[in-house]
C-alpha cells in the first residue's frame, strides 16, 4: 500500500532551467527524428505512386497494342486460311478489294511468300501521311524463322537509320495438309502507327513509352530514338530480373540509353511476345516531394524554437513554485512516517489483504491485493470493491451483509480469473473489525490453493485420459463400451467397434525419438477427431493402436463408407520435422451383436480383423467375418516368397510393343513385370503387385525394374544404332519416394539412356493429391529429359486444370473403352472424346488392349496416334523384342522418339491383363 509522501527538502533544485532545457532538447530531437521518418515514408510513397502511375500507363498502352496486334494477327490467320483453301490469289479478301486499306488500317502490306522467302502475292494499303510502299524484297530465313514451328512470329525489318521507323512483321507459317512448309503469310505494320500512339502521353522530363519484343529487341519508342530501334536490350534489369518474376510491375534503375536515373512501369501484351514500358526521370517524379521536404523543414525549425522558449518560461515558474512545496514537505513527511509501520507489516504478507467499510468501499489494501486486481495501491483507496474485484459475485455480497449483521467470520472456496485470464482456485477468509468510531469494517485474506486443486484434477484426468493425444484411454474406453453395450441390449440397436493399428508409427520414434512420437500421436488424434466428428467416440488404447465406437444402426454400408473415409485420411503422409511419414493404417471392424456379445470379446474381434484381406473393401480395411477374408496362410506364404524373389533372380521383364495406328510401325515398348516362383509357379501380376504395394516391397522391386528398363534402352540403342523407347509404370508409392530423382539420374547416366527414350506412365490418382509437390516433381523429371504420360485415362477422377498444368506428353486410353469399340456407342464416344481432348492440348494418344481389326479401324478413324495389344503382338521376351526391332529397322526403320520427348526415371510395376 502506497501513501502520499511530501517532497524532501531541496526538491526545488531539481526543477532547474538546465534540466528542463535538456528535456526540451530531447523532445526537439525526437520531433526531428519523427519528421525525418515521415519524410522518408512520404518519399517511398511518392516513388511507389509514380511507379504505379507508370505501370498504369504501360497497362493502357499494352491494351491498345494488344488490340492492334490482335487485329493484325487475325488478318494473318484469315489470310493463311484463305491461301490454304483458295491460293495466293484470294489474298485480297483480307484487306477488302486489294486496292485500299480496307477494314484493317493498321496493315501496310499483306504478302504470301514461299519457303525460300520469294513473294508469291502482295497487297498494300496506302496510309495518309506515310510514304508510298516500296516493292517487297524476298524475305530472309532469319525473318521467316526457318526451321521453327511456332505459330506467330513478330520481327523487325526495313529499319530507317535516321528516323528509326521500321516495319513490324507479323509472320504466320503456312503448312500443307501433310504438315510440310508452304511458306508464310506476312503482315507488315509501320512502326509509326505505334510511335504516334505512344507520343500522345506527356510523362515529364525524360518520359518515354517503348515497345519491346520479349527477347529484348526495341521495336518502337515514343519520342523517337533511332539508335535504339532493332537493338537488343535483353541484358537489362527489365528482362533479366523483373519480367521473369511478374508480367506487370514497376522498378527504378539507370536508363541503358543515357545512364540517367529513371522510374519505369511495364506490362506484357497478353497473348503476344511484346512488352510495353513507360519511364520518366526520377527527379521529375519527386518534384512534389521536394516541395513537401522544404515545408516540413521550415515547420520543424519554427516549432523547435517555440518549444525552447516555452521550456525556459516553465522552468523559471517551476523554480518559484518549488520553494512553496518545500515548506509543505516537512509536515507531509511526518504524516507519512505514521503510516510507514502499518504499511510495512501488511505489505510483508504475500497473501492479498484488503479492508472494506460498511458501504463496501476499500479503506486499505496491500501490494499483493493490488497485483491481484492489476491496479496501483494508491488508486484502490475509496473504490467500491465490486468495481475492481468480482463485480458479478452475488454470493460474496450476501456473505458480506450477513457478516456485517452477525459479526461472525466466514470462509468460502471459489474460482476466480487472474490478470492473464487463467482460473485460480482460492479460499477467502473474512472477519469484522471495529474501526473505533462506531463503524464496522471487513478484513479479508485470500489464499491461493490452485496448485493443490490442479494436482487433484490432474490425477483424475490421468486415470482416464491419454496425455499425448488427449483422448480417452483404454480404461475409459472399456467402461464406455460396456455402458453402450448395455444400452444397445435394452434398445436392440447395433454397435460397431473399429480398431485402428498404425503399422509404421514406430519408424518415427526410431528415427526422431520419443518426443517426435508423442507429437505424431497428437496429429493422429486430431485427424481422428476430424474424421469421426460427432458420429464416433475415439480412444487411444496403447502405442500405435486406437479404437472408435460407432452406432451401426444405419447398416453395414454406412460403416464401410465411414471406414474408407477414415482410412483415406490416415493413409495421407504425416508431416513431422520437415519429413513425411506413411503410417500404414489398418482397420478392423466388429459388430454387436453379430460378432460378439461382451465388451471384451467384441474388441478382440475388431482387433483380430486388423490386417485382414477382405476383397470387397480396401485391403487395409477388414470386417470380422471369416468367410469374407482371404486365406491368411496363403497370403503370408506368397509374401514370404516375394521377399526373396529379387535375390533369387525370379523376376524378369517382358516388353509389350507399341505401334502407330496409321501404318503399324513399331514406336517403342511398355515394360511389364513377370514372376516365376519355383515354389508357386507362374504368379499373376494381379496377385503379387497389390501385395508388394501393401508391404512396401514395391520400392526395391520398382528400383530393379527401372534399372532393367534403362539397361535395355541403352543396350538396344547401341546395338541398333538408333534410339529405342521404353515406357514403365510408376505407382503412387514410388512417385512420392524421396529417392526417386537421384535414382533416375543415376540410371540414366550409368546406362547412357538417350533423351526421350524413357517414359513414365502415371495414374490420374497420383496427380490429384499434393498438387504443389506433384507439379515440382513432374517438372524436375521432365528437366531430366524423361517423358510423362497419364495411364488408364478416363477411369479415375480427372481434372482438366491439372491436365493443362502438368507437363505430360500423352494420354493412354484405358482398355475398358477400347474393348467395346465397334459394339458400344458409349465407349466409342468416350474414346473419341479422349482423343479430341488430347489433340486440343497437343498431347499424344495411345490406346491399349487393342485385339481386333474393328477396334483398330475405329481408332484410326478417330485419329489416335499409337496402340498396343494382342492384335499386334503379345508381350515379348527381351531377345524377341530386340529381334522385332532389328526386323523393323531392316525393313522400313523404327519410328524415332518425338522431339519433345525427354528422359525421366520410373519403376515398372505394370500388370499385364491381356495386352
Amino acid at each position: 500500500m502506497d501513501f502520499p509522501v511530501g517532497a524532501a527538502p531541496g526538491t526545488s533544485r531539481r526543477f532547474s532551467l538546465a534540466g528542463l532545457m535538456a528535456i526540451t532538447g530531447v523532445l526537439i530531437l525526437v520531433l526531428g527524428v519523427l519528421t525525418g521518418w515521415m519524410l522518408l515514408l512520404s518519399y517511398d510513397d511518392a516513388l511507389r505512386a509514380q511507379k504505379a502511375s507508370l505501370r498504369n500507363v504501360a497497362t493502357a498502352f499494352a491494351a491498345q497494342t494488344r488490340s492492334v496486334a490482335k487485329a493484325v494477327d487475325g488478318a494473318t490467320v484469315r489470310a493463311a486460311s484463305i491461301v490454304h483453301f483458295r491460293g495466293a490469289n484470294g489474298l485480297g479478301e483480307v484487306l477488302g478489294d486489294g486496292s485500299s486499306a480496307g477494314a484493317l488500317d493498321e496493315i501496310r502490306r499483306l504478302a504470301v511468300v514461299d519457303p525460300a522467302g520469294q513473294v508469291l502475292a502482295s497487297i498494300g494499303a496506302e496510309i495518309p501521311g506515310l510514304p508510298p510502299l516500296p516493292p517487297l524484297p524476298p524475305l530472309s530465313p532469319q525473318i521467316l524463322g526457318a526451321g521453327q514451328t511456332a505459330g506467330l512470329r513478330i520481327v523487325l525489318s526495313d529499319i530507317e537509320p535516321t528516323s528509326g521507323s521500321a516495319f513490324i512483321n507479323f509472320i504466320r507459317p503456312l503448312r500443307t495438309r501433310d504438315g510440310a512448309s508452304a511458306g508464310a503469310v506476312v503482315a507488315q505494320v509501320d512502326s509509326a502507327l505505334f510511335q504516334s500512339l505512344y507520343s500522345l502521353v506527356e510523362l515529364g522530363e525524360g518520359g518515354s513509352v517503348t515497345l519491346f519484343h520479349r527477347d529484348g529487341t526495341m521495336l518502337v519508342r515514343g519520342p523517337a530514338y533511332a539508335e535504339g530501334i532493332g537493338a537488343g536490350f535483353g541484358a537489362t534489369p527489365l528482362f533479366q530480373e523483373h519480367l521473369p518474376k511478374s508480367s506487370r510491375g514497376g522498378f527504378a534503375t539507370r536508363s541503358p540509353l543515357d545512364a540517367a536515373k529513371r522510374l519505369y512501369g511495364y506490362d506484357s501484351v497478353d497473348g503476344y511476345p511484346l512488352v510495353v514500358i513507360a519511364g520518366t526521370n526520377r527527379s521529375a517524379a519527386l518534384a512534389s516531394w521536394y516541395g513537401r521536404l522544404w515545408t516540413a523543414l521550415v515547420f520543424y525549425l519554427m516549432l523547435s524554437g517555440a518549444m525552447a522558449f516555452f521550456a525556459w518560461r516553465v522552468a523559471r515558474d517551476a523554480q518559484r513554485q518549488a520553494q512553496l512545496i518545500e515548506l509543505l514537505s516537512a509536515s507531509e513527511q511526518r504524516l507519512g512516517r505514521s503510516f510507514a509501520y502499518l504499511e510495512a507489516i501488511i505489505n510483508a504478507v504475500a497473501a492479498p489483504i484488503w479492508v472494506l467499510d460498511a458501504r463496501l468501499r476499500i479503506v486499505m489494501a496491500n501490494r499483493a491485493f493490488a497485483r491481484l486486481v492489476g491496479r496501483a495501491s494508491a488508486e484502490l483507496v475509496g473504490q467500491e470493491e465490486q468495481a475492481v474485484f468480482a463485480p458479478d459475485d452475488a454470493e460474496r455480497l450476501r456473505r458480506y451483509r450477513k457478516l456485517l449483521q452477525d459479526g461472525v467470520g466466514v470462509e468460502s472456496v471459489g474460482v476466480m480469473p487472474d490478470l492473464d485470464g487463467d482460473a485460480r482456485t482460492v479460499i477467502q477468509l473474512t472477519n469484522s473489525l471495529d474501526a473505533g468510531v462506531g463503524d464496522v469494517q471487513l478484513v479479508s485474506v485470500l489464499t491461493d490453493i490452485t496448485a493443490l486443486a490442479r494436482a487433484e484434477a490432474r490425477l483424475a484426468y490421468l486415470a482416464e485420459f491419454d496425455v499425448p493425444t488427449g483422448l480417452p484411454n483404454q480404461v475409459r474406453f472399456q467402461r464406455l463400451l460396456e455402458q453402450r453395450l448395455a444400452q444397445c441390449a435394452d434398445s436392440g440397436r447395433s454397435l460397431a467397434v473399429l480398431v485402428l493399428q498404425l503399422g509404421r508409427l514406430h519408424e518415427i520414434v526410431e528415427l526422431l525419438g520419443h518426443d517426435a512420437g508423442d507429437r505424431a500421436l497428437a496429429q493422429i488424434a486430431l485427424r481422428l477427431r476430424e474424421a469421426a466428428g460427432s458420429e464416433a467416440e475415439v480412444a487411444h488404447i496403447r502405442g500405435a493402436e486406437f479404437a472408435l465406437l460407432l452406432d451401426a444402426g444405419e447398416g453395414r454400408d454406412m460403416l464401410e463408407r465411414f471406414a474408407i473415409a477414415l482410412h483415406e485420411r490416415l493413409a495421407a503422409p504425416l508431416a513431422l520435422d520437415e519429413r513425411e511419414f506413411c503410417l500404414g493404417p489398418a482397420l478392423g471392424v466388429a459388430l454387436y451383436p453379430e460378432d460378439a456379445g461382451s465388451a471384451d470379446a467384441l474388441y478382440r474381434c475388431a482387433q483380430g480383423a486388423c490386417g485382414g484381406d477382405c476383397g470387397e473393401l480396401d485391403p487395409a480395411i477388414c470386417f470380422h467375418a471369416t468367410d469374407a477374408c482371404g486365406d491368411l496362410d496363403q497370403r503370408l506364404r506368397l509374401e514370404a516368397q516375394l521377399r526373396r524373389a529379387l535375390e533369387r533372380n525370379e523376376l524378369r521383364m517382358v516388353f509389350q510393343p507399341k505401334a502407330t495406328v496409321a501404318d503399324t510401325r513399331v514406336t517403342g515398348f511398355e515394360a511389364l513385370l513377370r514372376w516365376h516362383s519355383p515354389a508357386l509357379g507362374e504368379v499373376a501380376p494381379m496377385r503379387f503387385i497389390p501385395l508388394a504395394e501393401r508391404t512396401g516391397l514395391i520400392l526395391p522391386i520398382g528400383a530393379w525394374v527401372l534399372e532393367q528398363a534403362c539397361r535395355a534402352i541403352g543396350a538396344w540403342s547401341r546395338a541398333l544404332g538408333q534410339p529405342v523407347k521404353i515406357a514403365v509404370n510408376l505407382s503412387p508409392r514410388q512417385f512420392y519416394q524421396k529417392s526417386l530423382l537421384p535414382t533416375l539420374v543415376r540410371c540414366l547416366r550409368e546406362h547412357g539412356v538417350p533423351p526421350g527414350c524413357l517414359e513414365l506412365e502415371i495414374t490420374e490418382t497420383t496427380l490429384m493429391s499434393r498438387e504443389e509437390e506433384v507439379d515440382r516433381l513432374m517438372h524436375a523429371i521432365r528437366a531430366l529429359g524423361v517423358e510423362l504420360s497419364i495411364d488408364d485415362f478416363g477411369t479415375g477422377y480427372s481434372s482438366l486444370a491439372y491436365l493443362k498444368r502438368f507437363p505430360v506428353s500423352r494420354l493412354k486410353v484405358d482398355r475398358a473403352f477400347v474393348r467395346d469399340l465397334g459394339r458400344d456407342e458409349d465407349s466409342a464416344a468416350i474414346a473419341c472424346s479422349i482423343v479430341n481432348l488430347a489433340r486440343g492440348l497437343k498431347l499424344g494418344v495411345v490406346a491399349e488392349g487393342v485385339e481386333t481389326q474393328t477396334q483398330l479401324a475405329a481408332l484410326r478413324a478417330m485419329g489416335c496416334d499409337e496402340y498396343q495389344g494382342f492384335l499386334f503382338s503379345r508381350p515379348l521376351e527381351e531377345a524377341e523384342a530386340l529381334a522385332l526391332l532389328a526386323s523393323e529397322t531392316a525393313s522400313r526403320g523404327m519410328a524415332e522418339p518425338g522431339v519433345d520427348q525427354r528422359c525421366a526415371s520410373g519403376r515398372s510395376e505394370a500388370v499385364d491383363t491381356g495386352d
